[in-house]
């Protein structure tokens, strides 16, 4: 009977796995092309007041805007890193695999097997003669 239960649970156990795995694959294969536009850094504003040079030292910020455009809409997403590194796909004109959800937007990037998570922080749509049909 132990060894029932405890094959039964393995089996369940694996299965459980595989069809996780399924759906982060399905998941992943939602990519949408759109086009990288602008890239900008992001400058964090300080709320200090006061004289300049009394201001605390703020920390080392390296964040960048990103617009990226799918079909009719503009997305900037807001691209943060520890570094002060930005992947190549982040240039304007450049294609990109974008996939969204609520207040986020991942981007695929291409050199390796992972995607980039950023922010939303500001949409908008374009106002095309293509596109007013669509609204």
């Amino acid at each position: 009977m132990k060894k029932t239960l405890m094959v039964s649970g393995l089996m369940l156990s694996a299965l459980l796995v595989y069809l996780r795995a399924d759906t982060k694959r399905e998941s992943k294969d939602q990519y949408q092309t759109a086009t990288v536009l602008s890239v900008d850094k992001h400058v964090a504003e300080s709320n200090y007041v006061g004289s300049p040079t009394d201001a605390p030292l703020q920390a080392e910020d390296y964040s960048y805007d990103i617009g990226i455009r799918l079909n009719c809409n503009i997305y900037i997403g807001r691209y943060e890193s520890a570094t002060d590194y930005l992947p190549s796909v982040f240039s304007p004109n450049h294609t990109v695999g974008v996939r969204l959800q609520k207040h986020v937007i991942y981007v695929s990037l291409p050199e390796s097997d992972r995607e980039v998570k950023m922010g939303i922080v500001g949409h908008s749509r374009v106002k095309e003669e293509g596109c007013a049909a669509n609204s």
